[in-house]
């Protein structure tokens, strides 16, 4: 951009210096007339030059303060992406420890409702000794 700005400034420079000689070319060429309305015209024409240098310079510097500002978001769009992934990671990861979770819980009800009916088999198989003649019956 740096590059850019020097060479409107080289061309401003040149565009200044052609403009006086074309200006001292028409008045050569005129000959002797209202010298203070050219030299007048001739100090607003160069005027305006200068202020459109200066307009170069503030857009060239925008143009940089754009790019920088675009440089940042790509940066930060960058990490946040990064981010993003890695929240997705961590999802699946605590997803699948949850299913795992799950699959133990139901295998440990299982065993437990398995232990109740072996419990309540062996209850029902095995005759109650608070009833009369459950000890004596040999």
């Amino acid at each position: 951009m740096r590059g850019h700005g020097g060479a409107v400034a080289g061309n401003r420079d040149e565009g200044i210096d052609w403009t006086a000689q074309e200006v001292q070319s028409v008045s050569s060429e005129v000959g002797p007339g209202p010298e203070p309305e050219l030299e007048s015209l001739i100090a607003r024409v160069v005027q305006l030059e200068q202020g459109l240098a200066g307009l170069t310079e503030r857009v060239g510097r925008l143009e940089e303060r754009v790019l920088a500002i675009g440089e940042q978001a790509s940066q930060s769009q960058h990490r946040l992406e990064a981010e993003v992934r890695r929240i997705d990671n961590d999802v699946r990861a605590l997803s699948a420890a949850v299913e795992s979770s799950r699959k133990a819980v139901a295998q440990t009800d299982e065993l437990v409702e398995r232990v109740v009916e072996a419990l309540e088999s062996l209850q029902s198989a095995a005759p109650d000794p608070r009833e009369p003649g459950a000890a004596g019956v040999n």
